[in-house]
């Protein structure tokens, strides 16, 4: 049975021959004067593949000027709960560099190190997954690495991938008004220490809607939470200013799980949607397409970007063409479901009074 992970000493003296011979038809080097016979070329290969042989990254890392690796900078976690387009739009552009041959290297932020400091491999280039600071992106700006931010702000040597999210925005809220609705609530992050470019680029959106498609606002005197306060504190006075005092018959929620959070809400105080309110939401999570009723969504094009993300970095990677910042923005879809119809509000005072 093969060894895991055997070294390069090992397939050396399997061989009978240098590890710099080894390394060399390994890696396919042509540099040089180095040639090695077909058979010792061959025998070198079947070993390696007997030992499982797996090549040091660190190693070759000091050996080559390409490395084919890529930094992926700036992902928080993995949590089961909070998964969404950022998390799918880095699957998806894992998946496109892995077909172009490159190895990933994820690093995930600590409190030990600047969320978008370079990882400790050399990396042939980067993906700033979410920057909310060009500050931070200060070390990859100076180091000359072609890099992309993915859904974030950019500095000025970098290139950017972000969704449409005001377009996204004025969709959704088009759709509702031509359903009739004139009184609409918006449910921002609940978290006051909220920074991400997505919080900003709705939140202003919403607003300015508001204007161009003439719906009244209700204001919303639920200050946002602090700290790690938990977010399900936010949702039932937001639904009592906003939709029972403040007789909104729509809301918008910021994202899937603050849309889940508030049908959960609302059917512990005894509201229907969409009978008293209309609910659409940001993110088309499947997750969403099972809740009851289903919700209407904004559906964020996660994957589209990720792989958008590759193929930029692919490009500026390859040397073929000057480096030259980019910036691409993709269209978001709406898909409707079960969560909006037209306004009815013919049992809110009953369900209110119930309360």
């Amino acid at each position: 049975m093969a060894r895991a992970g055997s070294n390069l000493m090992a397939v050396a003296r399997r061989c009978s021959v240098s590890q710099s011979t080894v390394s060399r038809v390994l890696n396919n080097s042509k540099h040089g004067r180095f040639s090695v016979s077909t058979a010792v070329r061959d025998k070198i290969l079947k070993v390696a593949q007997e030992l499982n042989y797996r090549p040091s990254i660190a190693a070759r890392n000091l050996t080559v000027s390409k490395t084919n690796l890529v930094g992926v900078l700036g992902v928080a976690g993995i949590w089961s709960d909070r998964v969404g387009p950022l998390e799918e739009a880095v699957g998806a552009l894992a998946k496109s560099l892995d077909q172009s041959g490159y190895e990933i290297c994820v690093q995930f932020m600590s409190l030990r190190h600047g969320p978008f400091q370079l990882p400790p491999l050399r990396v042939d280039g980067v993906v700033a997954v979410g920057p909310t600071s060009v500050a931070d992106l200060e070390a990859l700006d100076g180091s000359g690495i072609p890099y992309v931010s993915l859904d974030g702000v950019v500095g000025p040597r970098g290139s950017q991938v972000v969704p449409d999210d005001a377009g996204g925005t004025r969709m959704a809220l088009r759709h509702l008004v031509e359903l009739g609705h004139r009184r609409i609530a918006y449910l921002d992050h609940p978290s006051v220490d909220a920074t991400q470019l997505s919080v900003f680029a709705r939140r202003d959106a919403f607003l300015q809607a508001a204007k161009e498609l003439q719906f009244q606002v209700p204001k919303v005197e639920v200050p946002p939470l602090s700290g790690l306060l938990p977010w399900d504190s936010y949702y039932e006075p937001f639904l009592r200013r906003t939709v029972i005092e403040g007789k909104a018959t729509a809301v918008l929620a910021y994202s899937h799980y603050g849309a889940l959070s508030l049908l959960r809400t609302a059917h512990d105080l005894g509201l229907s949607v969409p009978k008293e309110f209309s609910l659409v939401c940001f993110n088309n999570e499947p997750v969403i397409s099972l809740s009851i009723p289903s919700l209407t969504a904004v559906d964020v094009p996660s994957a589209a970007m990720g792989e958008m993300a590759a193929q930029i970095l692919l490009r500026e990677m390859s040397g073929e063409e000057p480096s030259n910042p980019t910036c691409r923005k993709l269209e978001e879809r709406l898909i409707v479901r079960e969560s909006t119809t037209t306004p009815k509000r013919s049992n809110l005072i009953l369900a209110s009074a119930n309360i």
